[in-house]
């Protein structure tokens, strides 16, 4: 027996399946919405002081001001950082080139080579000469006294990095090394300050 049920045929024909032209159209209307600019906004100001926003322009009662919004602001790509990725690693002068524009951008300090064999280190550059120290004969010698000549020992300079500088010159037994007298190290007192390079 055939029924003709009008709320049975309209279930029927809301279970049809969406055309190609219909999610055509969904999509532009999406489109659309996305891209509505704003408009003008009213800020209405009444007799309490009260502010209120609204897109209808206000009663009479209240003060009117009109509010343009700007349009957001254009669509811009990602910017571009300096990251070496994998494939400029495989190539070596790619490599080579980032390594020496990092080692440009690290602080550098000196390893300070004496002529009679002294190294230390020092952050702000090497002093062309240092005064020549020989050890007092006798029992002084002993004590560990130094007397000083007036002669000067040359010194040569190469730049290292500040972490390098800094390990060897905290390292267990640098008193030992000769020249460690004349690193550039900083007091206590503007260690505490923070004005430690090797931090």
């Amino acid at each position: 027996m055939r029924t003709n049920n009008t709320d049975d045929n309209e279930w029927r024909f809301n279970q049809r399946p969406t055309r190609w032209y219909e999610w055509l159209l969904i999509l532009l209307l999406l489109g659309l919405a996305g891209g509505v600019r704003a408009g003008p906004v009213y800020k209405c100001t009444d007799a309490a002081g009260d502010v209120a926003y609204q897109q209808l322009p206000c009663s009479e009662q209240q003060q009117t001001r009109l509010v343009e919004i700007d349009p957001a602001p254009a669509w811009q790509p990602s910017p571009q950082y300096a990251v070496a990725s994998r494939s400029d690693e495989s190539d070596p002068r790619r490599a080579h080139a980032a390594a020496g524009s990092r080692r440009a951008t690290e602080p550098m300090s000196y390893e300070c080579h004496a002529a009679d064999g002294q190294v230390f280190y020092r952050h702000s550059g090497c002093p062309h000469s240092i005064a020549a120290t020989t050890l007092a004969t006798g029992g002084s010698a002993r004590r560990g006294n130094r007397s000083s000549s007036s002669s000067s020992i040359s010194v040569s300079s190469q730049r290292v990095t500040r972490d390098e500088a800094c390990a060897q010159m905290h390292r267990a037994g640098a008193i030992s090394r000769a020249g460690h007298e004349h690193d550039e190290d900083v007091s206590t007192y503007d260690r505490n300050l923070g004005r430690d390079p090797c931090r």
